[in-house]
């Protein structure tokens, strides 16, 4: 995600449509069937929200 790079964020980015394990998390650990879905610390946001994200992040 470039808002994450731009920010000198890291990220672990994962391909829902060629790695059968992440769809599977996003379904059964996060309740999501949307992208993107992030999870910040404990906190799961479904949907690209940049105001949220910088709250969660601390910004």
């Amino acid at each position: 995600m470039a808002f994450l790079s731009e920010r000198g964020i890291e990220f672990e980015e994962r391909d829902v449509a060629s790695d059968p394990s992440a769809v599977q998390d996003l379904v059964e650990k996060y309740k999501s069937h949307s992208t993107p879905t992030l999870l910040i610390g404990d906190e799961v946001m479904i949907g690209f929200d940049p105001d949220r994200l910088d709250q969660l992040l601390g910004r």
